[in-house]
């Protein structure tokens, strides 16, 4: 079965995603279409403005055949980690091809630039631990080295897209050549019809019209509550000890004891905690392990094991070719939450992607 797999947010799928689907299944002609698509939280930390389901079913009247929730544990995190889950989670297909959108056309250019950042060089490195050292991320860090090295290479990973779309390549080269790539450019139309998610949102929370800009079958009559959110997320902050945080994702170098020092009543406040290695996305990230309880503990077990997925949603003329192929993986996966046992090596990270869900349905109106 010739399959072709897309990653995804959709918080809210809008007109842009609608088609980019439609030209990734008129472009690669695939027998199925499926999306991994991130469950409660984005990977930027923020909570999503509809419940997985919800927007599962959106994608199959989009045109996917198969929706798969993308883990909790690479849901929240940042860019190479998000792509490695989500590629490791699609392999449970076996040989696909996997379709993102960017900013260039040329998938070469891509894949060059994968292939450059995966054989850092001595130079590459010494400048890395430099700039690092100097208190910025390692996505600045690697930016500011790519700039002095190669400002081409530098210029092609400026935008979102592009940036993951080389951590896609990279992540996707530990399979061999069971997964190859198909890059869909992203052109604007000058906010006619397509804005980004962002500006949907935003729209969405002042009670405004965004039917422009998203297909006829999205809409949400009540969106997720950002202020439930931050009350919910703040009180986990507020409440856990020094020696917890220091357990939770994306913590280090001391940073549990500047959050315990600081005094903060808001989300908003606590996301003024940022520096240059911890960005916002860094320090939302932190706000959603902390109110999920998303631990380095968790995140080892995830790289330990075998992939694994709960099916969000499944058109019914291809339920009968891909549950088998699922089946078929070294992978597991699994309809609801219940179907995975007790004593399930994954039952952990399962249990983590329940408290994520719960957490969106207390913050729903």
């Amino acid at each position: 079965m010739k399959i072709t797999a897309v990653i995804a947010e959709y918080n809210p799928l809008h007109n842009g995603h609608f088609k980019m689907l439609k030209k990734a299944r008129r472009e690669t002609k695939p027998d199925a279409l499926v999306v991994v698509m991130s469950g409660s939280f984005t990977e930027r930390g923020d909570i999503c403005v509809a419940d997985k389901y919800t927007r599962a079913a959106w994608a199959i009247e989009a045109g996917a055949d198969l929706v798969l929730e993308l883990p909790t544990v690479y849901t929240v995190a940042p860019a190479q980690r998000f792509a490695e889950g989500a590629v490791k989670t699609l392999s449970m297909l076996g040989e696909f091809t996997l379709c993102f959108g960017s900013e260039t056309k040329e998938l070469e250019e891509l894949s060059y630039v994968a292939e450059f950042m995966q054989s850092e060089s001595r130079d590459m490195q010494f400048m890395l631990r430099d700039y690092l050292s100097q208190g910025y991320s390692v996505a600045k860090s690697r930016t500011l080295a790519l700039e002095r090295i190669s400002p081409d290479i530098a210029n092609l990973v400026q935008s979102p897209n592009n940036i993951l779309g080389v951590e896609y390549i990279k992540a996707g080269s530990k399979y061999g050549g069971k997964i190859s790539f198909h890059s869909i450019e992203r052109k604007p139309d000058n906010n006619k019809t397509i804005v980004c998610s962002t500006k949907i949102r935003a729209l969405m929370e002042a009670g405004k019209d965004y039917s422009a800009f998203v297909p006829e079958f999205v809409h949400i009559e009540h969106p997720t509550s950002t202020e439930k959110y931050g009350t919910v997320s703040t009180y986990s902050l507020r409440t856990k000890t020094v020696d917890r945080l220091a357990e939770l994702a994306g913590i280090s170098e001391g940073m549990e004891n500047r959050i315990v020092k600081t005094e903060f009543n808001t989300l908003e406040e606590f996301l003024r905690l940022t520096t240059r290695r911890y960005t916002r996305s860094t320090i939302k990230r932190i706000a959603a392990s902390a109110t999920c309880d998303i631990t380095k503990e968790l995140v080892s077990l995830a790289a330990a094991e075998k992939p694994y997925t709960t099916v969000l949603a499944v058109s019914e003329k291809k339920k009968k070719a891909l549950f088998p192929l699922l089946a078929a993986s070294d992978g597991y996966f699994f309809f609801k939450p219940s179907d995975c046992p007790a004593d399930h090596p994954v039952r952990p990270l399962v249990d983590l992607d329940e408290r994520a869900a719960k957490i969106l349905k207390l913050c729903q109106p």
